[in-house]
C-alpha cells in the first residue's frame, strides 16, 4: 500500500467521531497543488477571430505587442470561456482611443494573468509587458512578470522584475521577500540579507523573513546564525517543512548529529507564508475543477472544513465524474460530522471508479469505527489488492 495511503489510515484510526484532528492524509494533499502547466503555444487557430490582435495597435502612447489568442482545446471549458471574455473585454478597450492608459493596462494584465494561470506562459510574458509598458509606474506588472519568470525558472529577468517592483513600492513585504530570494540565488548575501532585514522592520514574524535570514546567514558559513533563524522560521510557521532540511545540514556542520538527523527525517515541501494579496488574486484566477480542488486543499489544510467542502462541491459542478474531487468532499464532510454524508460521497466514487484505493481506505476506516469490521476488512482488502 502506497505511503500516502498507510498515512491516511493511521489519521484516521487514531481521531475519533466526537475529537477530531487533522488528518495529514489531508495535510499531503495540501503538496498536491499543482505547479502552472508547462508553457502552451503562442498562437493557433483561436476559436474567436475577430480577437487575435487584440491590443495591437493604438496610434499614440506606448508600442505594445499583439498577443494572438492561443489555440484553447486543452482547457476546460470553463476556463475556455474566461480566456475569450478577457480577450473580448481587451479588444473593447483598444478600440477606444479614450480608453485612459491605466484601463488599457489592466485589460492586457487580465489578458496575461489569466494565460499566465492556463499555462501559456510566452503569450502571458507579452500581455504583461503591454500592461509595464502602459503602466511604467505600478508595480503590479513587474510584480507578476517577476512570478511568471519563477515559474519559467528565467533567473536573470526574476531579478529584474523584482527589482523594478521594488523600485516602485520599496515597503512591499512580498517584493521585498521574493527579490531577497532571487539575491540568494543570484549569491548575492549581502544584496539579500539588506531586503530582509528591512522586511523584518515591516513584519517582525514573518516565517519568509526568518527563512531568508537564515540562508544569508548559512551562505557565509555562520551556522549557528542559521540554526536560530531557521529554528525562528519553524515556530513562526510549523508548515515551513522544507527548512527542516537545511536546518539538518547547519546542526550537522555544528557536530549534532542527533538533531540532524531527526531535522532529515521532518523535511518537505511546504513554504513559508506571506500575506501576498497579489498572488492571492492569481490563485483564485481560473474557474476549473482541478482549480476548485486546490483551494479546497487549503482550506483542509487550514480546518476550514465547511469552505473546503463549497468547494469541493463547485469543483464537482464543473466535472461530476471526478472522483478525486468527490474523495476530498467525503473527507471534508467526515471532519465536519457528517459521516453519513462522508460516506454517501465515498460509496459513488466506487460507483464511478471501483479501483479508487484512498476511497477504500477511507471506507474501511469509516466501517472500523463503527464497529462494522467485516465491512471494514472488506475494503482495506480490496485497497490492498488495487495499490
Amino acid at each position: 500500500m502506497s505511503r500516502s495511503i498507510i498515512i491516511l489510515a493511521g489519521s484516521f484510526a487514531t481521531s475519533t467521531m466526537s475529537g477530531r484532528r487533522m488528518s495529514m492524509g489531508v495535510v499531503a494533499l495540501a503538496g498536491m497543488l499543482a505547479a502552472s502547466a508547462a508553457c502552451g503555444p503562442s498562437g493557433g487557430n483561436s476559436p474567436v477571430r475577430q480577437h487575435e490582435g487584440a491590443g495591437a495597435a493604438r496610434e499614440t502612447g506606448p508600442e505594445v505587442r499583439p498577443v494572438p489568442m492561443p489555440d484553447l482545446s486543452r482547457l476546460p471549458e470553463s476556463v475556455q470561456a474566461q480566456v475569450r471574455d478577457r480577450y473580448a473585454a481587451l479588444a473593447e478597450k483598444t478600440a477606444s482611443p479614450q480608453t485612459p492608459s491605466q484601463e488599457l493596462a489592466r485589460a492586457h494584465g487580465d489578458v496575461g494573468l489569466i494565460l499566465m494561470a492556463a499555462g501559456y506562459h510566452a503569450a502571458a510574458e507579452n500581455s504583461l509587458r503591454n500592461a509595464q509598458a502602459l503602466a511604467p509606474g505600478d508595480a503590479t506588472w513587474p510584480y507578476y512578470l517577476g512570478q511568471l519568470f519563477l515559474l519559467t525558472s528565467d533567473r536573470a529577468n526574476t531579478l529584474k522584475s523584482f527589482e523594478r517592483a521594488f523600485e516602485l513600492r520599496p515597503t512591499d513585504l512580498p517584493t521585498l521577500v521574493r527579490l531577497g530570494e532571487a539575491y540568494l540565488d543570484q549569491a548575492r548575501p549581502a544584496d539579500a540579507e539588506r531586503l530582509f532585514l528591512r522586511a523584518r522592520e515591516i513584519e517582525p514574524r514573518s516565517a519568509a523573513v526568518s527563512e531568508g535570514l537564515g540562508r544569508v546567514a548559512q551562505a557565509r558559513g555562520d551556522q549557528t546564525r542559521a540554526v536560530e533563524y531557521f529554528e525562528q522560521t519553524l515556530a513562526q510557521d510549523p508548515e515551513a517543512t522544507r527548512v527542516h532540511y537545511p536546518l539538518a545540514l547547519a546542526y550537522r556542520s555544528l557536530g549534532q548529529q542527533d538533531k540532524s538527523e531527526a531535522h532529515v527525517r521532518l523535511r518537505g515541501d511546504g513554504r513559508p507564508t506571506v500575506n501576498d494579496p497579489l498572488m492571492q488574486s492569481y490563485y483564485w484566477l481560473l474557474n476549473s475543477a482541478d482549480a476548485h480542488y486546490n483551494r479546497g486543499v487549503l482550506a483542509m489544510k487550514a480546518r476550514k472544513w465547511s469552505a473546503a467542502a463549497d468547494l469541493f462541491r463547485k469543483g464537482l459542478e464543473l466535472d461530476a465524474d471526478n472522483v478525486q474531487l468527490r474523495h476530498a468532499l467525503g473527507l471534508a464532510l467526515y471532519w465536519m460530522g457528517d459521516g453519513e454524508g462522508a460516506q454517501r460521497q465515498f460509496d459513488e466514487v466506487l460507483r464511478r471508479s471501483p479501483d479508487h484505493v484512498d476511497t477504500h481506505v477511507s471506507l474501511g476506516i469509516l466501517f472500523a469505527q463503527r464497529r462494522r469490521y467485516r465491512d471494514a476488512l472488506v475494503h482495506f482488502a480490496a485497497a490492498s489488492k488495487y495499490d
